[in-house]
């Protein structure tokens, strides 16, 4: 792991209102800072056999799933530069394996010393029902984690 002062802390963002909150708060605690703003997306067969559909689906409906990404993803680095971090965009593709992992391998691969993230405040059984990417996130970074509460 790099120094606090060296790696980036990697910001994820969704468009959610829990998204946008840790950004403002994380450009409030940590100004100035290199910052990686990641967008997780998921190609519609991953989106498909998530929700238990087994049907085939055009490639071409994953070019313009990335390409929107690609728009959130830079829509939410500029959040972050205007929040007062020197932030730039990154895009990942979700598998199978979860949210919550292809935000902690990007950690890992963009050399993150913090990764801050949105809680979405669901309730428990919804959070057991639906799983919680923030908590996967914790439970399995192995840098700090930065979960923010909704704001009120």
């Amino acid at each position: 792991m790099s120094s606090p002062e060296n790696g980036p802390i990697l910001l994820c963002y969704d468009r959610s209102d829990g998204a946008r909150h840790a950004i403002t708060t994380a450009g409030a605690l940590f100004r100035g800072r290199k910052a990686v703003v990641l967008h997780v997306w998921s190609p519609i067969s991953v989106a498909v056999v998530a929700y238990g559909g087994l049907l085939p689906t055009p490639d071409d409906y994953d070019e313009g799933l990335e390409k929107v990404a690609r728009q959130v993803a830079d829509e939410g680095a500029e959040l972050a530069r205007a929040a007062g971090l020197d932030a730039s965009a990154a895009l990942v593709e979700g598998t199978y394996e979860g949210t919550w992992h292809a935000i902690v391998a990007a950690g890992k691969q963009h050399g993150a010393d913090l990764i801050a993230i949105g809680a979405r405040g669901l309730s428990t059984f919804k959070s057991l029902v639906l799983g919680s990417v923030s908590q996967g996130v914790a439970q399995h970074a192995h840098v700090p984690v930065l979960i923010v509460p909704p704001a009120d």
